[in-house]
């Protein structure tokens, strides 16, 4: 019995040898045919040319000698001397092409008449000899007369004997070229014969063949299509013995092992999932895990009673804004979205009537090619810190409240002993009592950014907002701190342009942002050093940059450089780490957002934006904290 690959080498083999034959055949007569044209071409056809060239180049010396003769009148000096250039190289073109066809004679009669054109050439009384009496200056007048009339007589002669050597290669080439187009039309039927024979030949192999290879590979085509429709109770039946039984059986063999796969795979997956589902429904926090497409796959039950996320529901269909918009973050960066800060807490109501809040984050679920398999969300249960936070902030209120009304009755006396209006004090006296002072003005600030930061978070600290100039803004918050900048030895540029809008804004709210971060430029940037401000518009608002070149901020301190209390670690500047929570709670306020980019050693900005006057319809009236977020 006959295998698989005896079959295919009995199928194709044929073709092969029908190839081999075609070939050979193919070849030999291409062989003989390039032969003729080598005669064609190399033999009759190089006397054709030969015979042209000769005929151009004596028609140039018939030219030459025109002028030289003053057959066209008396010719000027240039002229002659042109003429007896032109010759010389005319001349020496008829020597070689004569030289050449003396030396390429392949027809009977041919050398006879290369012969007698080069007698007519090169005689005694030949056109070359004529005419080098014609060029002679030596030669009489009368003498000359003559040469020419000689060289006149020789024109048709050797005209003649070239053109008689072009006739007999030309006519020689005639039935040479019908020998080759029947060659040819002989070569063309004999190749279309062998073409017609072998492809019969091949129709024949394949009839016989394709039962027997194409049938088998069908029916297991047929039955791949099937497993991957997920019919895995499918038996291949093959009855050749050859490869493709043995394929048959491999096929079987992986269709029963891919069934035994799909039983306790999905066995498994079960007990994963009602084991995940029981884990997430322990949890007091919110769970749901979404599909790359948007749908709820699985919700605990926080998740499907608080804020209704059930399963198999599109998150355009749950009217949560909050969650299509953590979704969309997540599949456009493929990182952890956290929300920061309380105030970004969704309030919800639980069935008792209680009030919580919930902290939202997402988290994607990769592969391990970094694709997308679907995403998390996780609303973090934060009522009871929200509440310890909401306490502590009131406290600092209320204490910040106690310490203003002793701490100013400190600094007055103070103030009032350091002005000796009570006697005269002793070197050490004021210098302990500088300290004091220095000390309390430190304590007073504190206090004051408290109690700020207490009436932001209260929603009591309106803001007037009217449009303001985005230059104006700048230069008010940069010229009482040119005098610093200058002392330190630190170059503060502005740069704004003349075509940038004005801002909506409280306009002593904006320039504590500003004075904020100048004085933190100016504190970290060396002697030296640089501080640029700069403003941009960008779509709806206007974006304000204060640049410098100081030490930077670690990447690691970056989050958390706008968090009340918090000042990076190891830095000798000393502060209560108040001012840049503050001045993003002005920047919130007015609607616009706060950020930092920053390398270690080589500087930070700060850019916050504000929107634009002339595309917000508030202008000159009072917005609350609240109203503006």
């Amino acid at each position: 019995m006959f295998g698989l690959r005896q079959k295919l080498v009995l199928g194709f083999g044929g073709l092969l040898l029908i190839l081999i034959v075609v070939s050979g055949l193919g070849t030999a007569v291409l062989r003989q045919h390039r032969n003729a044209l080598d005669r064609f071409l190399y033999e009759n056809w190089r006397s054709v040319v030969y015979g042209q060239n000769m005929l151009e180049a004596f028609e140039r010396v018939v030219d030459a000698d025109k002028v030289l003769a003053g057959a066209n009148g008396t010719p000027t000096a240039g002229e002659v001397e042109v003429a007896r250039s032109g010759s010389a190289e005319a001349i020496a073109d008829f020597e070689k092409n004569l030289d050449d066809e003396n030396h390429n004679v392949t027809l009977p009669g041919e050398g006879r008449l290369a012969q007698e054109l080069t007698d007519l050439w090169r005689g005694p009384n030949g056109y070359k000899a004529t005419h080098a009496r014609l060029l002679d200056s030596r030669t009489e007048p009368q003498a000359r007369t003559e040469a020419y009339a000689r060289l006149l007589t020789l024109v048709p002669k050797v005209k003649s004997g070239a053109h008689a050597i072009i006739k007999l290669n030309v006519d020689n080439m005639k039935p040479l070229d019908g020998r080759a187009k029947a060659m040819a039309d002989k070569t063309t039927r004999l190749m279309i014969g062998l073409a017609g024979a072998g492809a019969i030949l091949a129709v024949i192999f394949i009839a016989v063949m394709g039962r027997s290879i194409l049938q088998p590979l069908r029916m297991l085509t047929y039955s791949a299509r099937e497993i991957e429709q997920g019919n895995l109770d499918l038996v291949v039946q093959v009855k050749s013995h050859d490869e493709l039984r043995q394929l048959a059986e491999a096929f079987n063999s992986m269709a029963a092992k891919l069934r035994e796969y799909r039983r306790t795979n999905r066995a498994k997956l079960v007990r994963t999932q009602e084991t995940t589902r029981n884990a997430i429904n322990s949890l007091p926090d919110a769970v749901a895990i979404l599909s790359p497409d948007g749908k709820v796959e699985m919700a605990n039950t926080a998740a499907e009673r608080l804020f209704g996320l059930r399963q198999d529901a599109h998150v355009s269909e749950l009217h949560a804004d909050w969650l299509n918009r953590l979704y969309q973050e997540t599949l456009q960066h493929l990182r952890p979205i956290e929300s920061r800060g309380y105030e970004l807490a969704i309030q919800v109501l639980d069935e008792s009537g209680g009030e919580r809040f919930f902290l939202p984050h997402a988290v994607p679920i990769l592969d391990d090619e970094r694709q997308l398999l679907g995403v998390t969300i996780v609303l973090a249960d934060v009522t009871h810190l929200r509440r310890l936070d909401e306490m502590k902030s009131g406290m600092l209120s209320v204490v910040s409240h106690e310490l203003k009304t002793p701490l100013t009755s400190i600094r007055m006396g103070v103030h009032l002993i350091l002005e000796e209006r009570l006697g005269a004090l002793t070197p050490e006296q004021n210098e302990i009592l500088s300290a004091v002072r220095e000390d309390s003005e430190r304590l007073n600030r504190i206090v004051e950014n408290l109690l700020d930061m207490s009436r932001i978070e209260a929603g009591k600290d309106l803001l007037d907002l009217k449009s303001e100039s985005a230059a104006q803004l700048i230069s008010d918050s940069t010229e009482p701190m040119m005098a610093a900048f200058n002392d330190r030895g630190v170059t503060l540029s502005v740069d704004v342009p003349d075509d940038t809008p004005p801002v909506l804004a409280d306009r002593q709210r904006i320039q504590h942002v500003f004075s904020n971060l100048l004085t933190n430029a100016l504190k970290y940037t060396p002697p030296g050093g640089q501080v640029r401000v700069g403003a941009t518009a960008e779509d709806d608002h206007v974006r304000f940059c204060i640049q410098d070149t100081g030490a930077g901020i670690p990447q690691v301190y970056q989050a958390r450089i706008f968090e009340r209390f918090f000042r990076v670690p190891g830095q000798p500047v000393k502060g209560a780490g108040l001012g840049l929570a503050i001045a993003q709670e002005v920047v919130k306020a007015h609607g616009g957002r706060i950020a930092v980019e920053s390398q270690e050693g080589k500087g930070s900005t700060f850019s916050f934006t504000l929107g634009r006057a002339d595309d917000v319809r508030l202008s000159g009236q009072e917005v609350t904290h609240e109203q503006a977020n």
